[in-house]
């Protein structure tokens, strides 16, 4: 079965989003139990899986889905520290959520397409 890449980069988009609260529920020492296990477990994965991308890639995830909102930077900032143009940054946005989705659980994260 093919895989449907735009509604797979969606998925992995919207789990990845929730990484900040992810984190802030790994961080709550005082109750311990299994979502915090879990939380702990996720957010881990999530850390290896960036700190093993390039600069570039490692530039539009920390961008996307780890940093304040306050310290986001602006598309036009980003394309210009990371020397990419529109282009290119979809490009490997793409690449990222694709293979983060590949990656998590063995593809746990991938939509198939229909064959009808």
């Amino acid at each position: 079965m093919d895989v449907d890449n735009t509604e797979t980069a969606k998925r992995a988009y919207h789990f990845l989003k929730s990484y900040k609260s992810l984190k802030k529920l790994a961080n709550l020492r005082d109750t311990p139990g299994a979502f915090e296990t879990k939380a702990i477990e996720i957010v881990k994965m999530i850390d290896s899986y960036s700190s093993g991308l390039d600069e570039k890639k490692r530039g539009i995830f920390y961008n996307l889905f780890i940093v304040s909102q306050k310290q986001k930077h602006t598309l036009k900032e980003l394309y210009s520290l990371l020397d990419i143009d529109k282009t290119e940054y979809d490009r490997l946005k793409s690449e990222i959520l694709l293979d983060f989705a590949r990656s998590y659980r063995e593809g746990a994260l991938l939509i198939y397409k229909d064959k009808n």
